[in-house]
């Protein structure tokens, strides 16, 4: 949720950014992949599902979210900015994904919680969809919820760094070609620009 959330304060800032993104292929993908999340966090799913095996159908599918938005907007390819941003996109997806299917929940560090802010009564109470980093495979180490934000009171794992870079990348990729755009439909057709009016 802080995600969207940052990329919207982006867009309130730089009032261009949202007519930039008008060129997006599939943003229909971005509203099915909330709505996904919602049917998950309010317990919708059919009864006869169990939770964990709710929260591996669901990674699954976001992970197949990310990779079809990267590809119906390949052509930002075209820019340095562009396909880092395509390519950071589906790995942070994974990155999430992967352990979430396999464990059936995501796994956390208990010290980096406590420093994100949590008390011990809190972590004492079980998390629906988390795990403790001790119960599981120290191999689930690198892919885990590590990195603690106490102003948020959260806690992030690589694949969360590598969204949010990849949203601000595309973010930054279709400003910047919503600018050459611009440019080229003010220039004369030797190439010379003229001013706009």
């Amino acid at each position: 949720m802080v995600l969207p959330a940052l990329i919207g304060l982006i867009i309130v800032a730089r009032p261009k950014v949202a007519t930039s993104l008008t060129r997006l292929r599939g943003t229909w993908l971005i509203a099915l992949a909330a709505a996904l999340q919602f049917v998950q966090n309010n317990g919708w799913w059919p009864e006869e599902f169990p939770e964990t095996t709710e929260r591996r159908l669901y990674a699954v599918l976001v992970v197949g979210v990310a990779v079809s938005f990267s590809w119906l907007n390949r052509s930002l390819s075209s820019t340095t900015t562009g396909s880092w941003a395509l390519l950071l996109i589906p790995v942070g997806a994974a990155s999430n994904a992967i352990p979430i299917a396999v464990l059936g929940a995501m796994p956390y560090s208990l010290s980096s919680a406590h420093l994100a802010g949590y008390s011990n009564a809190q972590l004492a109470a079980e998390a629906s969809g988390y795990v403790q980093l001790g119960d599981v495979a120290p191999l689930w180490t690198p892919l885990a919820d590590l990195l603690p934000i106490p102003i948020l009171m959260k806690v992030i794992s690589i694949g969360d760094v590598f969204l949010f870079a990849g949203l601000v990348l595309l973010v930054i990729a279709c400003s910047s070609m919503n600018t050459e755009s611009t440019l080229e439909s003010v220039a004369d057709p030797d190439g010379a620009a003229r001013p706009s009016v």
